[in-house]
């Protein structure tokens, strides 16, 4: 198990805390969470989506969906499964490896943004099969269970008009936009700031 610095253990009992809050809300509600670069917000997030899952008394069921521009989506990837793979708390698949066209509970599927932030990319287009990702959110809900969308790098994915309408055909109960440098508002932030990540070593001044 990766040993955590301080402010990331805080961080991520904040992301947790705030997220159920939001899902108690009626509506769908929008996080943002602000790192610095170098600070392992890929970490705690894996560690965040893990604590979110596990011990729930309330019967709820998640399914995520990670999206990031570029290539980015796949080091997300390896990173997590390298991360969950003693626990197994949670499975990365690619939209090809989904079973029974939905996310299973428990299950983050991870996406290009750019790969499905045009209209006729064969993520969004009908096709004989129904496997694309309006049917495939529609079966996840249909199933009882929540999507909670994280939107990596948020910066560069989140504000145009394309990828506004994207985020609502998601249907997320949850979106998490995480990000060094954000420009979007959220109903709930949580904020690493960059001195106690300078004071744990993580970075240099």
């Amino acid at each position: 198990m990766i040993e955590l610095r301080n402010y990331q253990e805080k961080a991520i009992r904040q992301l947790r805390d705030k997220a159920n809050e939001l899902l108690e809300l009626k509506g769908e509600k929008t996080m943002v969470f602000k790192s610095p670069t170098g600070s392992g917000k890929t970490l705690m997030m894996a560690r965040f989506l893990s604590k979110l899952v596990e011990f729930r008394l309330d019967n709820k069921a998640f399914s995520f969906i990670w999206t990031a521009p570029r290539k980015l989506h796949i080091q997300s990837k390896a990173k997590l499964e390298e991360y969950y793979e003693d626990t197994k708390a949670l499975k990365c698949v690619e939209f090809e490896e989904l079973q029974d066209t939905q996310i299973q509970e428990e299950e983050i599927l991870f996406m290009n943004w750019e790969s499905i932030n045009k209209s006729d990319n064969i993520y969004i287009r009908d096709n004989e099969r129904d496997f694309n990702l309006s049917h495939v959110i529609q079966n996840t809900l249909v199933a009882g269970r929540i999507i909670v969308l994280i939107i990596d790098e948020s910066h560069h994915s989140a504000t145009t008009d394309i990828s506004q309408e994207l985020i609502q055909m998601m249907k997320a109960k949850l979106t998490v936009e995480v990000s060094a440098t954000p420009n979007m508002p959220g109903d709930e932030k949580v904020t690493v700031h960059r001195e106690h990540v300078i004071a744990e070593g993580m970075i240099k001044k």
